[in-house]
């Protein structure tokens, strides 16, 4: 049976799936990896290099993975869970454990209610006005992540180990310099973020993804 296939950009969303791929071991063997323009919409790394991305994901968005029978996921709260199902090690509870469905939650809290919100401020047209709100909004999102989800100073969000909910929440938190949100402020997000991107693995993966950019 052949590979799944991932499509990821080096900054959005779609790397924290590379991040998790990397750590469960599956890159090159269960998983192989490509990256894609979002922009021009088109796959810039692999045996499809050149080609139309939305041929292979009518939304266009990353991260995306087409599996062997060639279904397509394309969000994170599915591709990341794929990533665990298939992972030689650990980075998330099997399935129908009492640990899956919080990491689930996790997961779709990232998404909806953190993702969701902060990733507004990438708008170029925004508002000043509809900017103040968005940045309210996101404030009051990494004040409940600091005083209620990160309460204990956990070093990670799900459990006692990194999981795919990590990858996910610390790409997420690596937007705020250039989305110009202050991490400062929650001493605990800040703490926790600063763990996870020293984590060697996690290291290693951002080299990998520079080394297997066109422009490397």
């Amino acid at each position: 049976m052949s590979n799944a296939t991932l499509y990821y950009t080096t900054t959005s969303c779609g790397a924290s799936n590379f991040i998790a791929a990397h750590r469960a071991g599956i890159l090159g063997s269960k998983l192989e990896a490509y990256q894609a323009d979002i922009g021009s919409h088109k796959v810039l790394t692999g045996p499809k290099a050149g080609s139309d991305f939305y041929a292979i994901n009518p939304k266009g968005n990353v991260p995306t993975i087409v599996l062997a029978d060639g279904t397509v996921l394309n969000e994170n709260a599915a591709t990341l869970q794929w990533i665990a199902d298939n992972a030689v090690t650990s980075v998330g509870a099997a399935n129908g454990t009492s640990e899956r469905y919080l990491l689930q939650s996790k997961l779709s809290w990232i998404s909806s209610e953190l993702h969701g919100t902060v990733g507004g401020l990438f708008n170029p047209t925004i508002s000043a006005e509809v900017r103040e709100f968005v940045v309210a909004k996101s404030y009051q999102k990494l004040q409940f992540l600091n005083d209620v989800e990160l309460a204990d100073e956990r070093k990670f969000f799900v459990g006692s180990g990194f999981t795919v909910a990590d990858s996910y929440l610390y790409i997420v938190l690596s937007w705020s310099p250039y989305i110009k949100l202050d991490l400062s402020k929650f001493p605990k997000v800040e703490a926790y973020f600063k763990s996870i991107s020293e984590l060697d693995f996690v290291k290693e993966a951002h080299a990998a993804m520079a080394k297997a950019s066109p422009s490397a």
